[in-house]
């Protein structure tokens, strides 16, 4: 819920929680991120959960990037970011 964004950690519940609250009170501290545009939401959404603390992994077929050039450039930033990339 909330403004369109690209990041799933930008939106909130109906009771005004944030995703990386939320999963924090469930004892989440992994997240796997899959999804459509490479180089829009799921860069996003992988970024923004590393920034909340969470270890993240990007899962290798399970997302599909843009453009050659601007998905590569997201690949490059999340695995710099800490982001395991996988194959």
């Amino acid at each position: 819920m909330g403004a369109p964004a690209y990041s799933a950690f930008e939106g909130v519940t109906d009771a005004g929680e944030r995703l990386a609250d939320v999963l924090r009170e469930a004892g989440v501290t992994e997240v796997d991120v899959t999804g459509i545009a490479t180089d829009y939401c799921v860069r996003a959404t992988a970024l923004d959960a590393r920034r909340s603390g969470f270890a993240v992994r990007l899962l290798g077929g399970l997302h599909a990037g843009v453009a050659p050039d601007s998905s590569e450039a997201a690949l490059a930033e999340l695995a710099s970011a800490g982001v395991e990339v996988t194959a």
